[in-house]
């Protein structure tokens, strides 16, 4: 069920069933010259509706807007700060909290977002912990990864207006993909990285240039609309699940952890 087309009495009704509050994230920036700018909220969106409806719980309206300060030279890319992305977030629970709600599911799909979905979460349950509050933070790409990987094989390159984003945006909003641009990325593709993991450790140096790079991870020239259905499909179930279960306690860390304290 979506939160806005409630009432505040059905809202209130809704209380009395303690659902889990999913909460869509993303940005609005770049991916690449034949992507639309919404592709991370657009996505975000639409999978925390779905698993909304197949779940019976609360989707609020998305927040449009991220930590996307990595793009800053792209036009089009709108960024919140850090700390404007980490309120903004946090208010929309607090929100919730005061009027009853307890367990949120902050769903992301734009992943510098994560680090401070985390933070945020630290801080509600530090503040609200003796009144039963629940965070749960992620993005919804590394939610069903091996089946994910089954699907197309750029999934390990980039996921960032990849084959994979590419493929969700054909099956969500075919209309504004530019497929002859990505078959023109394809051409000339070749694995690059503006942020390196190695050993566990970030490693950046500076934000990538508009001038230089076109703004592609992996090889946007692989996405079909089959293969964006299949992931959407996989993704919808596995997070589904997912929320079942959170929604059920069975990942509360405070249960079945370690002998009791004699």
């Amino acid at each position: 069920m979506e939160l806005c087309d409630l009432t505040w009495v059905e809202a209130r009704e809704w209380l009395q069933r303690d659902p889990v509050v999913i909460v869509p994230l993303g940005s609005t920036e770049q991916h690449g010259p034949h992507l639309p700018l919404k592709v991370d909220i657009a996505a975000a969106d639409y999978i925390a509706r779905k698993v909304a409806e197949k779940t019976n719980m609360l989707v609020t309206p998305p927040l449009n807007f991220g930590f996307s300060e990595l793009w800053h030279t792209y036009p089009g890319t709108i960024s919140f700060s850090a700390e404007t992305f980490r309120r903004a977030v946090h208010d929309i629970c607090y929100s919730l909290i005061r009027c009853g709600f307890k367990k949120f599911f902050l769903l992301n799909g734009h992943n510098p977002n994560l680090h401070l979905m985390q933070s945020v979460a630290n801080d509600l349950v530090d503040r609200y912990e003796k009144e039963g509050i629940a965070v749960a933070a992620a993005t919804y790409i590394f939610m069903a990864p091996e089946e994910c990987n089954q699907i197309g094989e750029n999934f390990r390159d980039g996921t960032h207006a990849n084959e994979m984003e590419t493929s969700i945006m054909l099956a969500l909003d075919q209309e504004h993909v530019k497929m002859d641009l990505a078959q023109e990325v394809s051409k000339r593709y070749r694995p690059r990285r503006v942020i390196a993991f190695e050993q566990s450790a970030m490693i950046l140096n500076r934000w990538p240039d508009s001038n230089l790079y076109d703004g592609t991870y992996g090889n946007p020239g692989l996405a079909t609309v089959e293969k964006g259905r299949a992931y959407l499909e996989v993704l919808i179930e596995k997070i589904s699940r997912f929320v079942i279960e959170f929604n059920n306690g069975q990942f509360n860390p405070s249960q079945n952890n370690g002998s009791p304290k004699e």
